[in-house]
């Protein structure tokens, strides 16, 4: 781990928008930096009014690097319902930069591998650092978005908008604030996401009308009857169909779908981002 830590020593920092007074503050990471200007994704809570999915008026935002500087940001982007915001921040000096990692496998928990990892986040203060250590966990976030999964690491709302680390120092994702858990938007869904903004200028989501559930988060009882009919199945089962078209005439509740066009998947974020797919 001290390999890990010490490269992020060089790429976390904190958020602060304000209009005459400090409204937020949180943890983001510089995902590019091409010709003198970072790209700097985190959470959309740092820019959104109050109870509205709506960004602040005469909003400023201070970026805090580790080194103690401090640079004035730009808002890019913004999404509400994955919660992310882009901001750009131009720098004369290079500012090193780490990509989300791409890999959806570390997410089936079919899979033996080690589940650990860590959360990331900082404080307003030079060369500080805020590490919690947890497990992934097989269920869905309580939180109105099917897509985020969770951790057991507990973080501070500083935290928010940090990255979420397996041990070899891929970033597997963006974490949120939870009480007693920490809900995380999957790294591939924020690059599709960063794609999107880059293509279209927003996230393109279309509508697949159906809610669907993680098949290992299902009750002991239900997964023992599925098991011994289709052993070793993966996948999603149908809860509930939202909007009913021609599209869906075979599906019914409780059914569960393993593929979408021959792709194979785990969980109810992939069946989102191969959604998210057929649009690039």
């Amino acid at each position: 781990m001290e390999g890990v830590l010490t490269w992020l020593y060089h790429n976390e920092f904190n958020l602060f928008p304000a209009e005459d007074k400090h409204l937020f503050s949180c943890s983001g990471t510089i995902v590019e930096f091409l010709k003198g200007v970072g790209c700097v994704v985190t959470s959309a809570s740092l820019v959104k009014l109050p109870h509205q999915d709506e960004i602040a008026d005469k909003l400023k935002v201070n970026v805090c690097l580790p080194s103690g500087e401090t640079l004035e940001g730009s808002v890019s982007n913004v999404d509400f319902c994955y919660n992310i915001c882009v901001v750009h921040v131009r720098s004369t000096s290079q500012l090193p930069a780490k990509r989300f990692s791409a890999d959806t496998t570390f997410f089936n928990f079919d899979d033996c591998h080690s589940k650990d990892v860590v959360a990331l986040g900082r404080l307003c203060k030079r060369w500080s650092l805020n590490v919690a250590s947890g497990k992934l966990t097989p269920r869905r976030s309580q939180f109105d978005c099917e897509e985020l999964l969770v951790s057991s690491c507990r973080i501070s709302k500083r935290g928010v908008g940090g990255p979420l680390m397996d041990f070899d120092g891929n970033i597997i994702g963006m974490n949120f604030y939870d009480k007693k858990e920490t809900p995380f938007v999957p790294g591939f869904i924020m690059l599709k996401c960063l794609q999107h903004f880059n293509d279209f200028g927003r996230v393109i989501r279309p509508l697949h009308g159906l809610r669907v559930k993680t098949l290992h988060e299902e009750q002991l009882t239900v997964l023992e009857k599925i098991h011994l009919v289709f052993p070793g199945v993966c996948g999603v089962i149908v809860e509930k169909i939202e909007v009913h078209s021609p599209e869906h005439s075979e599906i019914k509740v409780g059914d569960i779908i393993t593929h979408v066009d021959g792709i194979p998947f785990s969980s109810a974020a992939e069946v989102s981002i191969l959604v998210i797919l057929s649009f690039l």
